[in-house]
């Protein structure tokens, strides 16, 4: 089967669905399957088509296109994608939604195969009637969550869809190098990470607030933030107004393959993110059997068993953030037990093997093969 998967980034671009991706798609062709990547061309020395690998990246300038709404330049990506859809020729189109699904839905034809959708996190409810989001669904023959509860939210969106509807949990792929050797949490110097992308959504601006009050009680606490994005700039100088630049390290971004050192190195790991699907640095942190405290969104809750294998942030605000840490870092042993469950949570409901099988079954299904 030939399947054209479709992601607004992929790699060098470092990301959650960039990194999943490259574990789902080489796990896919181990099986059979012929995929082959659409993406953005997001910087212009990226080349336009790349083998990274057993994977076939083709990029497109469809963000940029976007972003600057240049008529010309839409025009042509549109004309260049519809033009690459055929002679490619997939059987299915594997989306997983963003801003450029806009292209995907305007390069349509006749002949144009089924869309199997992937979305990470539903839109606000107040958002869905007339957009693009709404649009995609109703033009795909499938649509996959990534947690169960997102499943629910696509039900109760959609109610004419439901049938049409699944969830499939993420799974960590086989590492890049030799499995690292989990190492127990320190709070002699406790370090809190904070990994993603450094925008508004990861809610990292808590985290500064909130360690600003944890390290009046723990002068010796670190923060530890890791990523890159628009935000950078503004938490650097969150961090520098209430006087603990010395004690927050900005690492910038770290390649896939070194996370579970950078996990290795942390007392426990922040996620008081405002929106998520399941943010696949959960299921890192687990899997290096860190403690973790979470916002109460989307598939965290499937992973994050409140007092279990973490803590869950009812308000997700920051005096309640600051509590949450504290409260980690007085009761070790307690923490320790959380990382070890969350470790073991990950082994027994997010395996990879059957992720990848989900998801061929879902291609058979769009596919109509029996």
């Amino acid at each position: 089967m030939k399947i054209l998967y479709w992601t607004d980034l992929f790699l060098p671009h470092i990301g959650g669905i960039e990194t999943f991706s490259m574990d789902l798609i080489p796990a896919l062709q181990a099986r059979g399957y012929d995929l082959t990547v659409l993406t953005s061309r997001h910087e212009e020395d990226l080349p336009a088509m790349e083998q990274m690998g057993s994977i076939c990246v083709h990029r497109f300038p469809t963000w940029e296109a976007l972003r600057t709404n240049d008529l010309k330049m839409l025009i042509s990506v549109r004309r260049a994608v519809t033009a690459f859809k055929r002679k490619l020729k997939p059987d299915i189109i594997h989306l997983h939604f963003g801003a450029t699904s806009y292209i995907h839905l305007r390069t349509q034809t006749d002949a144009c195969p089924p869309t199997l959708t992937t979305v990470h996190a539903l839109p606000e409810r107040s958002l869905l009637e007339n957009s693009l989001f709404a649009k995609v669904v109703r033009a795909s023959r499938a649509v996959n969550a990534v947690s169960r509860r997102g499943h629910g939210d696509l039900c109760r969106a959609f109610p004419d869809f439901a049938d049409q509807f699944s969830f499939v949990h993420y799974g960590l792929g086989p590492s890049e190098r030799d499995a690292v050797e989990v190492i127990p949490p320190s709070f002699d110097e406790p370090v809190i990470l904070c990994l993603g992308r450094l925008t508004p959504q990861k809610g990292f601006d808590l985290a500064v607030k909130a360690f600003a009050e944890v390290e009046r009680t723990i002068p010796k606490a670190r923060l530890m933030i890791v990523g890159e994005g628009v935000e950078e700039a503004a938490l650097k100088d969150l961090a520098a107004t209430l006087g603990i630049s010395d004690k927050v390290n900005f690492t910038g971004s770290v390649p896939p393959r070194d996370v579970d050192e950078v996990i290795n190195k942390a007392t426990m790991v922040l996620l008081p993110s405002l929106f998520e699907g399941l943010p696949l640095v959960a299921l890192q942190a687990a899997r290096m059997q860190r403690p973790i405290v979470s916002s109460d969104v989307d598939g965290l809750s499937e992973l994050i068993i409140d007092q279990q294998t973490g803590l869950i942030l009812e308000d997700n605000n920051e005096q309640e953030l600051a509590q949450a840490i504290l409260s980690l870092m007085q009761n070790p042993q307690q923490a320790f037990r959380m990382g070890k469950a969350a470790g073991k949570r990950l082994e027994e409901r997010f395996g990879f093997e059957d992720c990848v099988s989900q998801y061929e079954k879902l291609y058979h299904q769009v596919a109509d093969i029996k």
